[in-house]
């Protein structure tokens, strides 16, 4: 199991300030944030290649990958999305896509401005946006500028999904979370109970699976891989005196049992 391998390199002092969402105009340009094209690469080599193997497929995902990261949902604070729909409602097409500006920190204490992609809404009320990512832990996240790779501090108003691996005797006990691009249902766990496995929302990728480590790094590999120790079963949600919108999953795999906690997906 190949884990992926990020370079990455210093951006420079570009803005001076604090985390800003709809920052106000500077005199120097922001660097523009692309959004990733990773699920659409691994399509349209599907369609020419229509005899390609899962194997093949998840080889070649991992390469698309690693040059354009994964199409990450990073949602906002309540404060945040409000204030972008203040903004939206005041356009004179709301409909009109918004732009977003940002100044992020780098690790190396660096601050960049950045063009960010529109903000979107799910209906579920989560306000986000999609950023090209490789990697994400609770400090801080890797992404693509003008095809470079710069790490950046994770702001204190950007949230990422997440799935729970916990105690099996005890569900109020964590042993360990993932920070996931996007809402699913995990579909497999490793005997060492690193590396989580999703399956992608897209029916056309429905054999392969998006490895998650905890380090916060992301692979592509194949659902039979994924499923390879016992598919989960869902358990059925406890009669608790304050309901949440967490599922249980319940992997019985090697003599052991995985008990997975996550977030039902919502759609725009």
């Amino acid at each position: 199991m190949r884990k992926l391998g990020i370079k990455l390199v210093s951006v420079l002092l570009i803005v001076v300030g604090s985390t800003q969402i709809l920052a106000q105009k500077v005199e120097i340009a922001p660097f523009q944030v692309k959004p990733s094209t990773l699920i659409g690469q691994i399509k349209a080599l599907r369609t020419a290649n229509p005899k390609i193997t899962a194997a093949e497929l998840a080889k070649a995902a991992d390469a698309f990958l690693e040059k354009n990261g994964l199409p990450f949902r990073l949602s906002f604070d309540a404060a945040t999305c409000e204030r972008i729909r203040k903004v939206r409602d005041q356009q004179k097409d709301p409909a009109a896509p918004l732009r977003l500006g940002a100044t992020l920190k780098s690790v190396e204490a660096d601050r960049a401005g950045l063009a960010l992609p529109s903000p979107q809404s799910l209906s579920c009320g989560d306000c986000f946006v999609e950023l090209p990512v490789l990697a994400i832990t609770d400090s801080d996240f890797v992404t693509i500028v003008n095809e470079r790779n710069i790490k950046f501090v994770l702001p204190a108003n950007f949230a990422a999904d997440e799935v729970r691996l916990v105690d099996a005797k005890d569900e109020s006990q964590v042993k360990r979370r993932w920070r996931i691009p996007f809402r699913s249902v995990p579909i497999g766990i490793s005997f060492d109970e690193n590396v989580l496995y999703l399956a992608f929302p897209d029916p056309d990728l429905s054999d392969l699976a998006l490895m998650a480590f905890g380090e916060g790094v992301f692979q592509i590999g194949t659902r039979t891989e994924a499923e390879e120790g016992g598919k989960g079963k869902l358990l059925p949600a406890k009669n608790t005196p304050t309901p949440t919108d967490w599922q249980t999953i319940r992997f019985d795999r090697w003599k052991q049992t995985f008990i997975l906690k996550y977030r039902e997906s919502c759609t725009r």
